[in-house]
């Protein structure tokens, strides 16, 4: 098992990317009256072919050659459920994939959120033309963020420079802790 939702949210991203999505989008909802998390994966990849989509909660199923375990997706409805939720995966092949994951948010099982910066910052720095949209909402606060609306605002500078980098990992935190706190 991950011991952090955030590690679940970066090994689904990973699919995407793997799946040679363009627009990946990572939208995580806490709603405290409801006592309800959900995260969302969505993207505009290859999409699951319906044979494998009836067997993907099954460790055994694996698009990968090297390795003939996939233990992510598992791993993930398993911690849904116990935690009072489930997982839901909804693809068309060709249009892209849809990962629901919903907990109890109160439930004493529930991993911690973890490392949420530095999940969004490694997806952020994936090489290649990716866009990532980071959504987070606590109640009724949010914020949102886009490595496209920042790419059109650094122009020429990228994601990668240390001091885009250092100014984004400050950005992040500092957004999570007023999300947190609000």
């Amino acid at each position: 098992m991950m011991k952090e939702l955030s590690m679940h949210i970066l090994d689904i991203a990973n699919n995407s990317v793997r799946a040679e999505a363009s627009v990946i989008t990572v939208a995580i909802s806490e709603d405290l009256e409801g006592d309800r998390l959900e995260m969302t994966i969505t993207d505009n990849g290859k999409g699951i072919p319906p044979e494998m989509l009836k067997s993907i909660r099954d460790p055994f199923t694996t698009s990968r050659t090297m390795r003939k375990v996939g233990l992510g997706i598992p791993f993930l409805h398993e911690t849904c459920r116990a935690c009072d939720g489930d997982l839901r995966i909804e693809s068309t092949p060709g249009v892209g994939t849809t990962v629901t994951a919903w907990m109890r948010r109160s439930h004493i099982d529930r991993p911690p959120m973890g490392d949420l910066v530095s999940t969004m910052l490694t997806l952020f720095l994936t090489p290649g033309e990716i866009e990532f949209r980071y959504m987070h909402q606590i109640g009724k606060e949010s914020f949102a963020l886009s490595t496209l609306e920042l790419k059109e605002v650094l122009g020429e500078v990228p994601l990668s420079d240390p001091q885009v980098y250092l100014w984004l990992k400050g950005y992040l935190q500092d957004s999570l802790e007023e999300l947190g706190n609000a």
